[in-house]
C-alpha cells in the first residue's frame, strides 16, 4: 500500500512535469487509465494536499516590497550592531504555493544578494523555508508554526560557524507582524542562550 502510493505520487509528478508526453503503457494517448475505486480516492487525496489551503493564506500579508533595516549584533547581544540598509521583494510563485523574497542590500561593506523561498506543507502542517545568499555555497533550511493568537512565526534549524570550525549550531527564527506595513526578523543562537540575538532585521513597506 506504502508503495502503491508513492509510486502514485511520483506518477502526479511526473504527470505535471511532463503533461504531454506522459502515457501510460496499453493505454492510447490522451485517454485516462482505469483505476480502482481505491487509487482514485488516493488521487484525490494527493491532490487536496497539493492545493494551497488556510495555511497559505497567512503569507499574503509578506507580499510586496519593503525597505530593510539589518543589525547585526557580532559582540552579541547589547552590543552596538552593524546596521545596512536593503531592499526585498516578495511575490507568489509556482501558482500560490510558494512565496519568493529577493533581497538586495550589503553585509560587512560588501554587495549582499539572497534569495528565499517560503510556503506550507499541508501534509505535515508546518511553514517551511529555505535562504541562499551570494556570502555562501549552502543553503539554509528551516521549519516552523504560526502562533493562531499572535501571529508570530518561529521556525528553527541550523547553522555552520566556520570562524568556530562548527557545523549544526541550532538556530531559532522569529517574525513577528507589527503593523500592516511593518514586521520584525529575528534570529537566536541557541547554543548561546534562547534570547541570543545575532540579528535583527525591521521591514517597512513601500507603497
Amino acid at each position: 500500500m506504502r508503495r502503491q502510493v508513492l509510486v502514485l505520487g511520483i506518477g502526479l509528478m511526473a504527470g505535471a512535469m511532463f503533461p504531454a508526453t506522459a502515457a501510460v503503457s496499453g493505454q492510447e494517448e490522451g485517454h485516462e487509465p482505469d483505476m480502482t475505486p481505491e487509487q482514485q480516492a488516493e488521487m484525490a487525496e494527493w491532490a487536496k494536499i497539493a492545493t494551497p489551503g488556510e495555511g497559505h493564506k497567512h503569507l499574503d500579508y509578506f507580499v510586496g516590497k519593503w525597505k530593510t533595516k539589518t543589525s547585526m549584533y557580532m559582540g552579541g547581544p547589547g552590543s552596538t550592531p552593524m546596521v545596512s540598509d536593503g531592499t526585498s521583494e516578495v511575490k507568489w510563485v509556482l501558482d500560490g504555493r510558494f512565496i519568493m523574497d529577493t533581497h538586495l542590500g550589503s553585509m560587512m561593506g560588501q554587495p549582499y544578494k539572497g534569495i528565499g523561498m517560503t510556503g506550507y506543507d499541508n501534509y505535515r502542517n508546518m511553514y517551511e523555508s529555505s535562504w541562499c545568499s551570494n556570502m555562501g555555497t549552502n543553503t539554509l533550511t528551516m521549519k516552523g508554526a504560526r502562533n493562531p493568537e499572535t501571529g508570530v512565526f518561529t521556525y528553527y534549524g541550523e547553522m555552520d560557524e566556520p570562524s568556530l570550525k562548527v557545523t549544526g549550531r541550532t538556530v531559532k527564527y522569529v517574525t513577528t507582524i507589527v503593523d500592516k506595513d511593518h514586521y520584525t526578523f529575528e534570529i537566536f543562537d541557541l547554543h548561546a542562550r534562547d534570547d541570543y540575538k545575532v540579528i535583527a532585521i525591521t521591514y517597512e513597506r513601500v507603497k
